[in-house]
């Protein structure tokens, strides 16, 4: 017991760090000087997203390709290599803190992403069929209807359904390809509603009518002005 409580939480620490690498920000102090902070700008977030509006689809690729890479290392980590699996809530564990840091990393001030891409990235190593098919609902619904979040959110719904019903399906059929285990229904039940919760202001946006749809770029030299303007006003 004491092994496996010891493993659960080195596991959650090198995660939640490995997850808090804020790859969005420091493109921004990259590309515009260290005064710059993508946070004062477009969804205030470091996400893939934001980058594009603010930075330009190359920056944006980067970032995302980054994002992804710390759902997928950890959840590797805790799934094949015996120490961090911890009778499998290793991954559970893995797959939950990488997604929390990368929303509140510890080196900038716990102020991060709404955790899409590091949730899809663990995702993809725990239960490959649900990264599919929430892949396909997600793609679809921005497809259609030109919202990242609203398809975010329809992919997050999807994951949690997925989970559900596979982890059924494997109580009856242990040999089922595609079977769940109770650390990973955690996962899939845990995490897609910590996103969905994550991305409470666009729902109100969306209902609203004011959420930017795909390719509306943000003017980051108008929005300093703005912000500078407030700034001084207060």
């Amino acid at each position: 017991m004491p092994n496996f409580i010891f493993s659960l939480v080195l596991t959650a620490i090198i995660t939640y760090l490995w997850g808090s690498i804020p790859a969005g920000y420091w493109m921004g102090k990259l590309l515009r000087g260290k005064d710059f902070d993508i946070r004062d700008y477009g969804s205030h977030k470091i996400g893939a997203t934001n980058v594009q509006r603010t930075l330009g689809n190359g920056p944006a690729l980067i970032v995302f390709i980054i994002d992804l890479s710390k759902g997928i290392g950890p959840a590797l980590l805790a799934t094949f290599v015996p120490f961090f699996a911890a009778s499998g809530w290793g991954v559970f564990v893995a797959g939950l803190m990488a997604l929390l840091g990368h929303c509140f990393p510890v080196f900038i001030g716990f102020k991060g992403g709404r955790g899409v891409l590091t949730g899809a990235g663990a995702l993809l190593i725990i239960s490959p069929l649900t990264f599919l098919i929430s892949a396909i609902t997600t793609l679809s619904t921005i497809a259609i209807w030109r919202y990242v979040s609203l398809g975010s959110i329809v992919g997050g719904l999807t994951t949690i359904i997925c989970g559900i019903v596979l982890y059924i399906v494997s109580l009856f059929n242990p040999g089922f390809f595609a079977s769940v285990s109770l650390p990973q229904l955690f996962f899939l039940i845990i995490v897609p509603a910590l996103v969905i919760l994550f991305h409470r202001d666009n729902i109100g946006r969306l209902f609203s009518g004011t959420e930017r749809k795909l390719g509306q770029k943000t003017d980051a030299s108008a929005e300093s002005e703005q912000n500078l303007t407030s700034n001084q006003q207060a």
